[in-house]
């Protein structure tokens, strides 16, 4: 089933680039693209569904309403979400549902603010998140994600910004992938690599 769940993602992976290249012609991509998210909700480990219910609620406001400060408030929500899985002492397995609904209101209040603050927010937690992951013994594949996800972002910005619509058709040409990416990472991947740490600590301690 998961690996049926897979090829349909794919082909909606290729049919709507093929849509924003204008190579066929039809329905609009967008619907694909949100399809796309939807399937992936359902290949995800239970880890990641939390994550991926906030992820499909913010590609909903960006790909069909005008509501982009909420759609990248939540996406701050969506950062947090991970970087709460990163530490084991925080039970994430057994709080994953108090965390979606606490910070549910941040998201809300957050989207009330200028577009610019959201904007800086969203850029310093996707930079500790980036910054943990890469500091520590992450997985590769968590890694390459994350880093497509960043570009995904840089091109968002871009496109932003000067209205250049091709670097608007690479986006989920990068996000997709990056999406996918992210949710197939173990969540022993994460409590692994942060156990080190105090491990790190008092080997130093004893050291002096």
């Amino acid at each position: 089933m998961r690996k049926y769940l897979f090829f349909c993602i794919t082909v909606c992976f290729i049919l709507f680039i093929l849509l924003d290249f204008n190579i066929i012609h039809g329905i609009s991509s967008s619907y694909l693209k949100f399809l796309s998210i939807l399937l992936l909700f359902f290949t995800s480990n239970r880890f990641k569904k939390t994550i991926l219910c906030y992820t499909i609620f913010c590609d909903f406001l960006l790909l069909f309403t005008s509501f982009y400060s909420m759609g990248v408030a939540f996406f701050t929500i969506v950062h947090l979400l991970y970087l709460c899985q990163m530490f084991p002492f925080l039970e994430y397995e057994k709080r994953q549902q108090t965390y979606m609904f606490l910070l549910l209101p941040f998201g809300i209040l957050l989207s009330f603010l200028p577009l610019y603050w959201i904007a800086a927010c969203y850029s310093i937690l996707f930079l500790l998140h980036i910054l943990i992951v890469f500091t520590q013994k992450y997985s590769k594949i968590y890694e390459i994600g994350l880093l497509l996800f960043a570009l995904c972002d840089c091109c968002t910005a871009i496109s932003f910004l000067t209205g250049n619509t091709l670097v608007a058709k690479c986006i989920w040409i990068l996000y997709l992938p990056s999406q996918i990416l992210l949710s197939i990472t173990e969540q022993y991947s994460f409590s692994t690599a942060l156990l080190l740490l105090p491990i790190k600590y008092h080997s130093i301690q004893k050291r002096k």
